[in-house]
């Protein structure tokens, strides 16, 4: 018997994107779907139907082509994970166009707040579609054409969202790094893909420092002018104001030289197939050399609009703010947020500057609606004792995570003394590789401590088990095993770019299972009892001592209840010369504690009780600090590398490689734990 209660239940459902949507396909298709449930099988084993639904609903095609794509689409095939399936083959369409669809051209589309710079600034809809305009007609005098790569080295800022637009309404593709990626980062992802032109801000602020970026822009502009055969232009954009030398810059130009390319020409929209390129987004290149992964302009769309609409509930009277940088897979989300919402809130620079309340006061003072964070922001705030409900945020209706899970301490802090109780915490799971989600929120199902809710409409999961070589569902029993989906889905990437990108492809995906089944990569858990999932971890960061397998996120969600820890990472270890796993617990102590065999008792004791005597950590050792990527997960691949004595080169997404030295002394540990000094070295 289920005694698990829930931390939220719906409340007024048919008011809900989702909830218009059943009552659609129930009168179009003399269907009787009534939950969410029958919602999502209907979504699964009608694929082609389901799609088409979702295009019609969302308004997908061109302004003057409605009413036109049936045909087309009901003729099309959905065949094959690999080769990916076309997904309306006969449509065309334009992601800008759908994005500047508007006629409220007085209302404010984006309110751009800035570290470091007073005041927001409120862009209409008017003047996002002039800006647009010039910068198009200024690309169109630079040669850039369907097809053609434009990349940018650039802020979370209003010009990044105007030439991303301008980009795409030309059928072009865009991809976009943030500012403090590092010169050998941005030749590994851009030497690649063959920019026609590169954007780049002068300089950024971040945690109260202002960083100028002229050297950095010198040496890759020359170093990818050499590496590439397409490069035109490097346009800097004067973001910080700082002075700089563009003659020092390969084919360097300002961007207000760049600007009075405008013909004043009105504005126009390059049709393309749903399939064409639009997107070139990157794996987390932690390891090595990023993998280039590009997306349809199309699969985008109805992928993000779908989760945005349908998942969570965004609707045209919300104000949407999503937390990001423009490395990240959720800047794309939160750039397609902006055709489902009324409008957005744009934030660049430091979450915790010039005050740790700084993402909150925004949302309170614009009237933010749906509040897009990840589980390490909320620890610091419970961390730092803020809570947030206390600055009103009266809007607020929906806050959703990502980036790694989200723990039942979390959901405990949230509900019990965070925010307010009516709103609904939406744990998603996805990623880069698909532009959107395979688990996520909605708001016809109940929310549970440490749980994702469902599977997302659309997506064929399903749990194998990892133990077995051919596909094995384990979903029904509720143990832990492979996050698989088995049907095409349209935001699956069109291809990588590069050399053997194709091989790439197959490999990251295809190996394990064979080309009929997606394998994300990631470790799961679905609840026989609630229905909900939850995520373990990299399946190639699994813990598995004794042969008892288990995810990291397990290790997490006790430590976290430990008041004397700040922060930990845990991996196993098994070299050559060991005979089994054994788990290795890195923790950063909050200060003025001190890891003591005490301390130690009460984390084992702790894990034990909470979890099982398999899941106690063999070592517990202290350190200064854990490694991160720029995106906020742990480097737990690379720690593990490092303590099995394998050979790593931080790859340039990781933000403190140097704290990975900490760990090499753990490569040759031996048997005994007092052999090693806990490192308390400083970076």
């Amino acid at each position: 018997m289920d005694t698990k209660k829930p931390v939220w239940v719906p409340r007024d459902t048919e008011e809900t994107n989702v909830a218009k949507f059943i009552d659609r396909v129930n009168h179009i298709h003399n269907l009787n779907l009534k939950t969410y449930h029958d919602l999502h099988s209907w979504s699964v084993n009608s694929t082609r139907i389901f799609w088409r639904e979702v295009y019609d609903f969302l308004q997908l095609a061109p302004a003057e082509h409605h009413g036109e794509a049936q045909q087309g689409l009901d003729q099309h095939e959905i065949s094959s994970l690999f080769p990916p399936t076309t997904f309306f083959p006969s449509e065309v369409f334009n992601i800008a166009e759908i994005m500047l669809r508007r006629d409220e051209d007085d209302d404010v589309a984006i309110h751009f707040a800035r570290e470091g710079v007073a005041g927001i600034e409120n862009v209409t809809w008017s003047s996002l579609k002039e800006r647009t305009r010039k910068v198009q007609n200024a690309m169109i005098k630079s040669g850039v054409g369907k097809g053609d790569v434009v990349t940018a080295i650039i802020s979370n800022s209003v010009d990044a969202i105007v030439i991303a637009l301008a980009t795409l309404s030309l059928g072009a593709i865009w991809s976009s790094s943030a500012c403090d990626l590092g010169t050998a980062g941005i030749v590994d992802r851009y030497s690649q893909v063959e920019p026609k032109l590169i954007f780049a801000d002068d300089g950024y602020i971040y945690a109260g420092k202002e960083i100028a970026l002229e050297e950095r822009i010198v040496e890759w502009s020359h170093r990818l002018g050499k590496a590439t055969k397409s490069l035109k232009n490097v346009i800097v954009i004067p973001y910080c104001g700082l002075r700089l030398d563009i003659s020092r810059v390969y084919h360097g130009r300002t961007f207000q030289d760049f600007l009075k390319q405008d013909s004043g020409a009105a504005m126009s929209y390059t049709m393309v197939p749903f399939s064409h390129p639009g997107f070139i987004l990157y794996s987390s290149g932690t390891t090595g050399t990023p993998k280039c992964i590009v997306h349809s302009s199309g699969g985008v769309a109805i992928k993000v609009k779908t989760d945005m609409t349908l998942q969570h509930d965004v609707r045209k009277s919300d104000v949407v703010f999503q937390y990001t940088t423009t490395s990240w897979v959720m800047w794309v989300l939160n750039f397609v947020s902006l055709s489902c919402a009324k409008s957005m809130l744009l934030y660049d620079g430091s979450p915790y500057s010039p005050t740790p309340t700084v993402l909150l006061e925004l949302a309170e003072q614009i009237g933010v609606s749906i509040f897009g964070t990840s589980p390490r922001y909320m620890s610091d705030l419970k961390g730092r004792g803020i809570i947030p409900k206390q600055f009103g945020l009266s809007n607020l209706r929906v806050v959703t995570s990502t980036g790694s899970s989200l723990s039942p301490e979390l959901y405990d802090w949230f509900y019990s003394h965070a925010f307010n109780p009516e709103i609904q915490l939406i744990s998603m799971s996805g990623g880069t590789d698909i532009s959107g989600c395979f688990l996520g929120g909605t708001p016809l199902l109940p929310v549970y401590a440490g749980e994702i809710q469902a599977k997302a409409l659309g997506m064929a999961v399903d749990v194998f088990d990892a133990s077995k070589a051919e596909p094995t569902s384990i979903e029904t029993s509720g143990n832990a095993g492979e996050l698989v989906c088995t049907k095409p889905f349209p935001s699956q990437p069109s291809a990588f770019m590069g050399s053997g990108g194709q091989e790439k492809y197959r490999s990251s995906y295809f190996e394990r299972f064979g080309t009929e089944v997606w394998c994300q990569g990631d470790f799961v858990q679905r609840q026989t009892n609630t229905g909900g999932f939850i995520m373990l971890g990299r399946s190639d960061g699994v813990l598995n001592p004794s042969g008892v397998r288990f995810g990291s996120s397990e290790i997490y969600a006790v430590t976290e209840t430990i008041p004397e820890i700040q922060d930990s990472i845990c991996v196993g270890q098994k070299r050559d010369v060991d005979i089994d796993e054994r788990v290795i617990l890195f923790v950063i102590l909050k200060p003025g504690q001190t890891l003591t065999p005490s301390l130690r008792s009460t984390i084992r004791k702790a894990i034990q009780q909470q979890r099982s005597p398999k899941h106690v950590p063999k070592f517990i050792f202290e350190v200064n600090d854990i490694p991160y990527t720029v995106n906020g997960k742990k480097c737990e691949i690379n720690v593990k590398h490092i303590v099995n004595g394998r050979k790593v080169v931080a790859g340039a997404t990781v933000a403190n490689p140097n704290a990975l030295e900490l760990y090499e002394q753990y490569k040759s540990l031996p048997v005994e734990e007092a052999r090693i000094k806990p490192s308390n070295s400083k970076l």
